[in-house]
């Protein structure tokens, strides 16, 4: 376990006492290891699942410091993705929830919590699947992979994601694990994560740009199946061992709902500490980014309910989401919207009216889902919002001070203490990534 006040990471400097938004700004660099996805590789638990555009568990454990989360302290993280928020709480023995409107980042981050202390009944259990996968394979030998009776993934153009014999053999290890462990679904769900670990990339036609997942030829490929997941969960329950010596006495729960609409009277806890980190307003689909994984495991059958959970996120841009934001203007749901992100748009909407729409769309609906998350929290709560700063059509859009701003003019209360830009997305550009302070009740 990470000790907190251990770590070498940037000391923030107090901003002037009433400044203005802008005056807040301060820069205080941490290296990309310690701030993003790249932290967790390496990390227990957070490295069962890669997600490329989440932050790193060093920031979580920063901001725990900053806010003096002690052993009283309930965290929220309203846009928990695969569940680094959550898993350091863990780590720390500290109570905290999540809410995930995206249901495999869900069961990501859910599974991701489910720490199985009896790692040699695990052991035992993996090689039982092993087993069945080898049989099974055996069996199915020179069967082409539609033919086979193993349901394939309903993704449109399924062999342009997946080779053919490489499909085939995730599609005998999904079944081999579903067969043996189908009375022991929290296993079953531990080894199926060891599959999404390894899906994207390492067995899929793609590669990780920059925003979105990019199809790649692979067919001269080194890709074999069983031995990529055999050493990815090994780490993982190399992983349970190391749980078993960390007491734990507090709920880590994540939710499957949209943080933009949640009711307070659902929940019987409230929270003093939020970190989250929003989808950046960059374009970037998690949908689209995670929808092999949605098909291949179940979450999704038809093939429009990827286009239509992207209607309702975030930043959601695809498909349907994106013909919708074509049409009409995108009025402002909160006066401070219209005061502050407003002219932003109008500037883009010169030469964009998709683009302009979906700045308003994006911060209308992180307006809502500060307003909604409100009820939750305790009074004098702390939160932290990462973001990041885009620039759209040639219009720069300092997400990190809008956000401040409409922190402040959404009349809850908040102040915003700091806003602490540490790390350039990309060299030469101010497209900074951010952590936004706010208190409640000044």
């Amino acid at each position: 376990m990470r000790k907190r006040g251990q770590m070498e990471l940037f000391q923030p400097t107090a901003p002037p006492v009433d400044a203005g938004i802008e005056e807040r700004i301060v820069n205080n660099h941490m290296h990309v290891n310690q701030s993003t996805f790249k932290g967790g590789l390496a990390s227990r638990f957070h490295r069962w699942f890669r997600l490329t555009p989440s932050f790193g568990p060093e920031l979580v454990q920063h901001v725990l410091t900053e806010f003096r989360a002690g052993p009283d302290s309930v965290v929220l993280d309203p846009f928990a993705g695969a569940g680094t928020t959550l898993i350091e709480c863990k780590t720390e023995d500290l109570e905290a929830y999540g809410f995930e409107i995206n249901p495999f980042l869900h069961f990501v981050g859910q599974t991701s919590l489910r720490w199985i202390v009896d790692s040699p009944a695990i052991r035992e259990r993996f090689r039982s699947v092993e087993n069945a996968f080898r049989n099974k394979r055996e069996q199915l030998d020179g069967v082409p992979v539609d033919q086979c009776a193993l349901p394939i993934p309903p993704i449109h153009n399924v062999y342009r994601w997946w080779r053919h014999d490489v499909l085939k053999d995730l599609l005998i290890l999904r079944a081999s694990v579903d067969e043996v462990l189908a009375n022991e679904p929290t296993v079953r769900d531990f080894f199926r994560l060891a599959i999404a670990g390894v899906l994207v990339p390492d067995l899929t036609n793609v590669t990780l740009g920059r925003l979105q997942l990019h199809f790649i030829d692979r067919s001269n490929d080194d890709m074999d199946v069983w031995r990529t997941f055999e050493k990815h969960t090994e780490a993982m329950i190399d992983d349970l061992d190391a749980a078993s010596a960390q007491p734990q006495t507090k709920q880590q729960r994540a939710y499957l709902t949209d943080a933009t609409g949640v009711r307070a009277q659902d929940y019987d806890w409230r929270a003093d500490v939020v970190i989250t980190s929003p989808p950046y307003p960059n374009r970037y689909s998690y949908v689209w980014n995670t929808r092999p994984h949605l098909y291949f495991f179940d979450f999704f059958h038809g093939k429009t309910e990827a286009a239509d959970l992207d209607k309702k996120t975030i930043g959601g841009t695809w498909g349907t989401a994106t013909s919708i934001l074509t049409k009409g203007v995108v009025k402002p749901a909160f006066p401070i919207i219209g005061d502050v992100v407003e002219p932003v748009a109008s500037k883009i909407r010169d030469s964009d009216n998709l683009m302009a729409n979906y700045l308003m769309k994006y911060f209308n609906l992180l307006a809502r889902q500060i307003v909604s998350m409100d009820p939750l929290l305790k009074p004098r709560a702390q939160a932290a919002y990462v973001v990041g700063n885009s620039e759209l059509k040639g219009i720069y859009v300092e997400t990190d001070v809008l956000l401040g701003k409409v922190f402040e003019g959404l009349g809850l209360g908040y102040k915003v203490g700091s806003i602490e830009r540490f790390r350039r997305r990309h060299s030469g550009k101010d497209l900074f990534e951010t952590t936004v302070y706010a208190r409640k009740g000044g």
